[in-house]
């Protein structure tokens, strides 16, 4: 079989720019999706401060108030890590990080939606988490190197 080698589409507007090609590589990408959730986790650490996260000296309240600030991002940290080693092999992992930057993004949506939080107070969150959200599905269907075409 002499198959000849498809013609590469032509490059959509700003698809060139080196922040985009720089984010579409799967290490680069993962070490951002690491250093967002260890700063997520960081944010819950310092409560208080007026950089990551002012409740203003009130206490959470609740049963199950305990769970708001849970440190919950730092296995996904560690995961993100694990998985730069060899992109991939663990080329899954792109699925796990859209659906977890889709989530912060619902969560923060509603979050505004509700008053919990004033819109400058997730600007950075919400468009972090919705750039590596992309990134992440671009990862998805990013054609491999050595894979089959069509």
């Amino acid at each position: 079989m002499n198959e000849q080698p498809q013609p590469v589409p032509p490059a959509a507007p700003g698809a060139g720019s080196r922040l985009v090609r720089l984010g579409r590589q799967p290490r680069v990408l993962l070490l951002g999706l690491a250093a967002w959730s260890a700063l997520a986790a960081v944010t819950q650490l310092f409560v208080n401060s007026g950089v990551f996260l002012d409740i203003h000296d009130v206490e959470l309240d609740g049963a199950l108030g305990g769970f708001a600030l849970s440190l919950n991002a730092v296995p996904l940290a560690v995961l993100y890590l694990y998985c730069f080693r060899d992109p991939g092999r663990f080329a899954h992992v792109f699925w796990l990080a859209f659906v977890h930057q889709a989530v912060m993004v619902a969560a923060v949506l509603y979050h505004l939606a509700i008053g919990t939080f004033s819109f400058e107070s997730v600007v950075v969150p919400l468009t972090g988490s919705a750039v590596l959200g992309a990134f992440s599905f671009v990862q998805i269907f990013e054609p491999k190197a050595g894979a089959p075409a069509g």
